[in-house]
């Protein structure tokens, strides 16, 4: 590609730098490695421990690509030469230092994602698909202008999803499919904008986003994500989950990829912002998010954020999807209780269907800037719940009601604007708890919005740009040996209550050029406690 702009793939997970060091950063599939793109070569380090597994001198890199651990990479030059053109893509062994095949592109090469069965090149207005085993190409896309490189593939072969931003299409106020998704029949998501209608029409719904077999080589669905440009999409890894943000940088969105039922809404704060990178966990329990505010928001994907969510209008398909979602945590977590309901019929989900009548006139109505377009039925009874009580409004995912345990707040991040904030979070929850019964749902819960479960501050100056992963669980061994390591460049301290809990990795790559790895308790969520950091800035040619 080009010189990157400052929003170039980021959004997907890519961190396009302007840096003169540094090019790009990614995490491969399954945040074990991070890969580092240069302006004379690139990097690949192993992330538990952070040491460095390869370093080779070559030209400028402008996209470095990980096939899981394997020796295979993808390589996208940044230089003005031919052989370091952003058209061109290198894949390239690691093992035996050869080249296996390059590719020649008609324009800049946006983005590369891979998993084991398919290797997918996105340019700003097609997207190539690849047999990676043979490296045959097996279809093309054009797509409406991408310059954010959006694209998102699923790690797991098994669903093997592809994900890309929709044409721009003007809101169907009728619409009979689905909520929140149309699938491949329906061609109204897939039509042009009539001449008459300007692209940048505020009344265009910008933020859709096509789903894709790419095993099968078929359009699934369309989902409606936002009104909104997106800026950001990602999917779980083995597909089933497609999370969206979009140019306001407020609303995160879940949806179920197989149905394009909306399960989960978090509001990740109040004034706009750029996302930059979202991401879930291997299990999907969390999704995280990391913008321009040098902060990065993890949300938990549980019970009471799933009631929370005020769904369009509840159908069938939707509660498919929610036994569907809960029975695959059951399966992940083995006999360990689920976040989700235990059982497999809910209540809450039975009445909702019962009360559900599609004949009903649905209400649209445009909601704090960033909840346009959002349809419910008006004659929905929705049972309330109980509503939380702590500090950040998105802890009360707990077993026992009466168990409440208090988020851990890290002192050096105390404030006046935390305290203002947190105050007003406490005013809303009592509001929604005194004025729900007498509230339609959907406004209650705009009272008392999901909010993170849990945040950290990343020490960086602002509109820093960052890719985050969630890894793997750390225990009190390594954290010790991780605060003793001799490459740590500053490591917070921690309490010895701290040692005791187990902790979940958060890793932040900067585009200032630093590797920052954080504890997230998962029982009691709050601040994330920073165990190591990193320079990424070292000689590309020292090894």
């Amino acid at each position: 590609m080009s010189q990157p702009t400052d929003e170039a793939d980021k959004s997907t997970g890519n961190a396009q730098v302007t840096h003169e060091s540094i090019n790009f950063a990614n995490f491969n599939q399954d945040s074990t490695c991070v890969s580092v793109g240069y302006q004379s070569g690139y990097k690949i380090f192993n992330v538990e421990p952070f040491t460095k597994c390869l370093s080779l001198a070559d030209t400028s890199i402008g996209i470095v690509e990980m096939l899981f651990s394997s020796s295979l990479v993808a390589i996208v030059g940044l230089g003005e030469l031919p052989d370091s053109s952003p058209r061109k893509l290198k894949v390239f062994n690691t093992k035996r230092r050869s080249i296996i095949c390059e590719l020649t592109f008609p324009t800049s090469i946006l983005a590369v994602k891979m998993n084991r069965e398919r290797m997918v090149v996105l340019l700003e207005d097609t997207i190539y698909i690849y047999d990676i085993n043979t490296m045959r190409i097996l279809h093309t896309i054009e797509t409406p202008s991408n310059p954010e490189g959006l694209i998102a593939l699923s790690s797991s072969t098994e669903n093997n999803i592809l994900a890309y931003p929709s044409p721009p299409k003007l809101p169907n106020r009728q619409e009979t499919s689905t909520k929140g998704t149309t699938n491949d029949n329906d061609r109204s998501h897939l039509e042009n904008i009539p001449e008459n209608v300007n692209a940048n029409s505020s009344n265009l719904r910008n933020g859709d986003v096509i789903i894709f077999n790419s095993h099968t080589l078929q359009p699934i669905s369309v989902i409606e994500a936002h009104k909104a440009q997106l800026s950001a999409i990602a999917l779980s890894s083995d597909g089933t989950l497609l999370a969206t943000a979009s140019n306001k940088g407020t609303i995160v969105r879940v949806f179920d990829v197989e149905t394009g039922v909306k399960l989960y809404q978090f509001r990740r704060g109040t004034y706009p912002t750029k996302i930059y990178c979202l991401s879930f966990s291997q299990d999907n329990r969390f999704v995280c998010a990391s913008s321009a505010t040098e902060t990065v928001h993890i949300f938990r994907l549980g019970q009471d954020e799933a009631n929370n969510t005020m769904p369009s209008r509840w159908s069938k398909n939707q509660k498919l999807a929610l036994q569907r979602y809960k029975q695959s945590m059951k399966q992940k977590q083995g006999s360990k209780p689920s976040s989700l309901v235990d059982s497999d019929s809910d209540p809450d989900v039975d009445e909702l269907v019962e009360n559900d009548n599609s004949d009903d006139d649905e209400l649209e109505e445009d909601i704090d800037d960033e909840l346009a377009e959002e349809r419910f039925n008006s004659s929905l009874t929705v049972p309330r719940r109980v509503s939380s009580t702590t500090s950040l409004g998105s802890y009360g995912s707990q077993e026992s009601i009466g168990d409440k345990i208090e988020p851990h707040v890290d002192s050096a991040r105390r404030s006046v604007a935390r305290m203002i904030r947190r105050t007003s979070q406490s005013l809303g929850r009592k509001a929604a708890e005194k004025m729900g019964p007498y509230l339609h749902p959907k406004f209650s819960s705009l009272l008392e919005p999901n909010r993170h479960f849990a945040s950290l501050k990343v020490p960086a100056s602002k509109d820093t740009k960052t890719v985050v992963a969630i890894g793997n669980s750390v225990g009190q061994g390594e954290l010790l040996q991780l605060g003793e390591h001799e490459d740590v460049d500053n490591s917070s301290s921690t309490s010895d209550s701290t040692f005791h809990q187990k902790l979940l990795h958060v890793m932040v790559v900067s585009s200032e050029g630093f590797f920052y790895n954080f504890g997230l308790d998962t029982e009691r969520g709050g601040d994330c406690t920073l165990l190591s950091q990193y320079s990424l800035l070292t000689d590309v040619n020292d090894g």
